[in-house]
């Protein structure tokens, strides 16, 4: 019995430390591989947020690559889509969408762009959109990228990616630092010194900036910015888009040590601020930083909520920059009006007998006499009775015209369980305005919501402006086909539609 129980311990005792040690298994960490490096022309690229692994899919960050082959950024936190610009370059990607469009045409990601720490983060391979050749070494976990570009050194870029602030959506939701390619910021800061010094070049050495300017006081007075400096300045302007603003650039040049208004506590390392502005038109605020650091350069950026005019003037003996805003003169907008079908071509014919280009035809008509007083609208119609101009000549009225915004309107058929509006287009300069008029079409209808699609559609293929088709309803659709042609009905689709157009040039 002794024995038996001696037994008994011993294999309880082994059970007991061979648990332990599968516990210990279990639970010891495992460390994570270290993020990939990104190598561009044998430089050693300091990114803005450490490269992942999303799905087995190398995400880099947008930023510190686009930076360096000299790319502008652009965020629009709404539509939370990135912008990214050089020349006739245009690449627009949107977050959590596989889509994205390369001078406008449609290329399908591996991995959706996503966002990690304030950064936007995109597939390794969608770097080749930016005319480098890319190479992943999987010993080294390195990404080698190659643009045939290179400095004075050997080396292409600073290596430290050469930009201060956070430069994609913040929390809130509101554009907070611009995201042009290097701007102020209030979301924090990337390769900038604590000291606000030097920061390495390509090398790894460390260059003393070539200082002209330093910038004593930014002060904002009846539609003047003026900037008060010791030295010299060569202010370098640019305009953007989507939101508009106004960028100007002082290479060379440093806050003073009494800047006035004095920066933010908060802003002290990133050398950044912002003066609010009141009862503008369209100047909404005056944001300033380090914008980049090699060379040290500052940067001023105007938010406006509208285009507007200015001018830069430099006062070489009072040391003023004067930055003086001008209303501009009031631009006409030319928009084609197409009723689609017409003549010879009557278009669907509904479940009682009537042709869609009646409903067409009436809406347009309707849509001319609430923009008649427009005086910054010319609009133009394809046709104003029931004739039949080619699908052709069409769209050679609109380009032969340079005009503004294309809108063909239709009525749909198909089943006669299908129903619902509808908006085409079919290039990406498109698609601010088909979201636009499908919303407003889609509440002022009340019919099911079919959403936003693309299309081949000639008259928005081939035409060379912004261009749209709306179809309202669906003549086969005993529901919608009641409706549309229902003179209160038209007037309110007519009436989303004049808004829509006004709406999008901002009238």
């Amino acid at each position: 019995m002794k024995k038996w129980s001696f037994l008994l311990f011993v294999v309880a005792f082994a059970l007991f430390l061979n648990a332990g040690v599968i516990h210990a298994a279990v639970k010891a960490p495992v460390e994570p591989p270290a993020p990939p490096t990104l190598v561009l022309d044998g430089t050693v690229l300091k990114p803005v947020t450490a490269p992942i692994i999303l799905n087995d899919y190398t995400m880099v960050p947008v930023r510190t690559v686009a930076d360096n082959l000299g790319y502008l950024i652009d965020y629009d936190n709404k539509k939370k889509q990135v912008t990214v610009t050089k020349d006739s370059t245009k690449i627009l990607m949107t977050i959590d969408d596989k889509t994205a469009f390369v001078n406008g045409a449609k290329l399908t990601l591996q991995q959706a762009p996503t966002i990690r720490s304030s950064y936007t983060l995109v597939p390794l391979r969608f770097i080749e959109s930016f005319g480098v050749q890319v190479y992943w070494d999987s010993p080294t976990r390195s990404v080698f990228m190659f643009s045939g570009k290179s400095n004075g050194n050997g080396n292409s870029g600073s290596g430290d990616g050469g930009l201060i602030g956070v430069v994609d959506p913040d929390e809130d939701g509101s554009s907070g630092g611009v995201v042009d390619g290097g701007n102020p910021s209030d979301g924090g800061e990337s390769g900038n010194p604590s000291d606000g010094g030097n920061p390495p070049d390509g090398n790894g050495t460390v260059t003393t900036p070539d200082l002209k300017g330093q910038i004593h006081e930014i002060r904002y007075d009846a539609d003047t910015i003026t900037v008060k400096y010791d030295g010299s300045l060569t202010p370098v302007t640019s305009v953007l888009k989507s939101p508009d603003r106004i960028v100007i650039d002082l290479p060379s040049s440093e806050f003073a040590a009494d800047f006035v208004p004095a920066l933010p506590v908060t802003a002290s390392a990133s050398k950044s601020g912002e003066l609010a502005v009141t009862g503008h038109e369209a100047l909404q605020k005056i944001r300033y930083a380090i914008n980049t650091v090699n060379p040290l350069t500052m940067r001023i950026v105007l938010d406006l909520n509208q285009q507007w005019n200015f001018s830069v003037t430099d006062d070489a003996a009072a040391h003023e920059l004067k930055i003086a805003l001008k209303k501009p003169d009031p631009q006409v907008y030319t928009v084609v009006l197409d009723a689609g079908h017409g003549g010879s071509d009557p278009g669907a014919k509904s479940i009682t007998g009537k042709w869609e280009k009646q409903f067409n035809l009436s809406v347009v008509l309707k849509v001319q006499a609430l923009l008649a007083k427009e005086s910054r609208i010319n609009l133009v119609l394809t046709r104003q009775g029931d004739t039949y101009p080619s699908l052709d000549d069409r769209v050679n009225l609109a380009n032969s015209l340079k005009a503004n915004l294309f809108l063909s309107v239709h009525a749909n058929s198909y089943k006669p369980e299908i129903n619902g509006t509808e908006t085409y287009y079919n290039r990406a300069d498109s698609l601010e305005f088909a979201k636009l008029l499908h919303k407003n079409a889609v509440a002022a209808a009340g019919l099911k919501d079919n959403g936003v699609r693309t299309a081949g559609y000639k008259v928005i293929k081939y035409t060379t402006m912004p261009a749209v088709l709306l179809e309202v309803g669906y003549l086969s659709n005993k529901n919608d086909e009641k409706q549309l042609y229902d003179d209160a009905f038209q007037n309110r689709v007519a009436q989303a539609i004049a808004a829509s157009i006004k709406q999008y040039f901002g009238l």
